[in-house]
């Protein structure tokens, strides 16, 4: 199975709020584009566009002077770090970036021979990359399917479950014929693994199995969860793995190919809300570029850019930096700007530390952890019905413990299945860990290093906590920030419990010099040439006859 034909047979596809990565098993990387359609709007029909940045709310004067304090108090930290020679850091001031941003005037280039997307080229839809260059005064409706890394369900136009599915399998489908160079007919002889959020929705995946095998036509599938994917990915048996996306991150302890439910947090923010603040800083400093607004997909795309090439962590660099870009818009001339962006640089990115700042992308970002399954009527061995099967097990079990042997047999015997009795159980210590007690903390926002701690404090185990805390895996676009793994490894080695303490903590990021971003991907490419996942694809005629049941017997993790 892992020779290198049935490997090119093999898809790999991982969905992203913001990119969709896509491949061959075999390929070395997988190609990467926005993910995202824009469609026609009918005539007199509603309007509905998803921004590329997750768009910044008008702040209350308490949240302004909450935000403007906390990046004072940021300030003041970076002003008595020390660099790597033990020698003070100086610190940059807003009014010493304004005043050398005051002579900044921007240099005209040639005129730009960019070219918007007018509605006359467009058939039906246009996808990826090409979406920013949609004409703003022609109508169409943007819609990215995934959000906060899950499907973007809303009650706008495009946002019922079924929208969301069938733009799905429009990207897919396109990106499987124009870039894999795969004929839809072809697809009965391919399989495809689905890289799936680590805090999944169970309808969402039935419904993402059916695209898979029914819509798109697939010769059988299977669904991995992110974190494990990265496990497989950076060669690791465990870790703490830690997601930095465009519009989530996520944390989770996985061992032995198993992300362990209880550890599962994700939290509503990412790379998008990096980028807002980054631009409410340099605005705060004097940012030459007046015109830029985040809400206009060119120059969101632009904000990202220059965040991604000169935003950092390390202590080292300090004062004033050159920042070069250039703003092209169609048929004007190009403007090459110069200017000089100080702490702001390392401000940004600490806002992962600083949480109470990213009240600029809105006050109702909350941590949650995996929900218990709601009922499925087509499954009768669904959550409800082991929840229900175990609790009455237990129950017994308690009355009578001096038979505590005959009370698990009648156990067995009310779910008359045979042999089901034990997976009651589990199932129900399942549940647990997803107890009431999980509640209050789903309220809070944690940062980076506080959602870290609480995923490894979750782990069932001290040992295992110990391992979780010698081994913290970086993944995601957020991860590349250079010096995040320094300041994170700072942070915790603060507060881990001193029980705990491993000989050593290390935080890795890109492993094997792998993109970050990528790491997943790769590691779902892996597992698919396992010989242990061949009993794990799902084929099209047993998901026709027996459904979402199949993701009891099959999924790698726990149904």
């Amino acid at each position: 199975m892992g020779s290198a034909l049935t490997t090119k047979k093999l898809v790999i596809i991982h969905p992203g709020s913001k990119h969709l990565r896509i491949g061959r098993a075999s390929d070395v990387n997988p190609h990467t584009i926005l993910h995202a359609i824009a469609r026609p709007r009918r005539k007199n029909g509603p309007l509905h566009r998803d921004p590329v940045l997750i768009p910044t709310v008008v702040l209350s004067k308490e949240n302004k002077v909450l935000v403007d304090e906390t990046y004072q108090s940021m300030r003041g930290t970076l002003q008595s770090c020390l660099r790597s020679d033990g020698t003070p850091r100086p610190a940059t001031s807003v009014q010493q970036v304004a005043t050398s941003n005051k002579q900044c005037t921007p240099i005209q280039g040639s005129i730009s021979k960019l070219q918007l997307v007018t509605k006359s080229e467009v058939e039906d839809y246009i996808i990826g990359d090409q979406v920013l260059y949609v004409h703003p005064m022609d109508q169409f409706n943007v819609h990215f399917p995934f959000r906060h890394g899950d499907l973007n369900i809303h009650s706008g136009v495009g946002g019922s479950l079924s929208s969301v599915l069938a733009d799905l399998e429009t990207i897919w489908g396109h990106c499987i014929v124009n870039l894999l160079e795969i004929p839809k007919s072809e697809l009965k002889h391919y399989r495809a693994v689905l890289v799936i959020p680590d805090i999944y929705n169970r309808l969402f995946l039935k419904e993402l199995v059916s695209l898979l095998l029914t819509h798109l036509g697939f010769g059988g599938c299977f669904l991995l969860q992110d974190h494990v994917a990265a496990t497989f990915g950076a060669g690791l048996g465990a870790a703490c793995v830690v997601d930095l996306g465009d519009q989530k991150t996520s944390v989770s302890c996985v061992e032995d190919a198993l992300s362990q439910r209880a550890t599962r947090i994700r939290l509503d923010y990412g790379g998008s809300d990096i980028t807002q603040s980054f631009h409410y800083l340099l605005q705060r400093a004097g940012f030459p570029y007046k015109e830029c607004q985040p809400q206009h997909p060119l120059d969101g795309a632009l904000l990202t850019r220059i965040k991604e090439g000169y935003c950092h962590l390390n202590l080292d660099f300090c004062g004033l930096r050159d920042v070069n870009f250039v703003v092209e818009r169609p048929g004007v001339s190009t403007l090459r700007y110069h200017v000089k962006v100080g702490d702001e640089l390392l401000l940004a990115p600490l806002g992962l530390f600083n949480t109470e700042v990213f009240a600029l992308t809105g006050q109702d970002k909350r941590g949650q952890g995996q929900a218990n399954a709601s009922g499925d009527p087509e499954d009768p061995h669904d959550a409800n019905y082991l929840r229900e099967t175990s609790r009455r097990a237990h129950k017994e079990a308690l009355e009578n413990q001096s038979a505590s042997a005959a009370s698990m047999d009648t156990a067995e015997n009310s779910t008359n299945t045979g042999g089901q009795g034990e997976e009651d159980l589990v199932v129900d210590s399942l549940a647990a860990d997803a107890a009431p007690d999980d509640q209050p903390q789903q309220q809070l926002l944690y940062s980076l290093d506080q959602a870290i701690l609480h995923s490894i404090e979750r782990c069932s185990s001290d040992e295992m906590k110990r391992r979780m805390y010698s081994c913290i895996l970086l993944v995601g676009g957020g991860a590349k920030f250079e010096g995040l793994s320094t300041w994170l490894h700072n942070r915790l080695l603060l507060q881990i419990p001193f029980q705990f303490r491993p000989e050593q903590t290390e935080i890795i990021v890109g492993p094997k010099e792998m993109d970050p971003s990528m790491v997943a991907w790769k590691g779902a490419a892996i597992m698919s040439c396992l010989e242990s996942a061949q009993e794990l694809w799902i084929r099209p005629a047993e998901w026709k006859k027996i459904g979402v049941r199949l993701l009891r017997e099959r999924a790698p993790f726990y149904w």
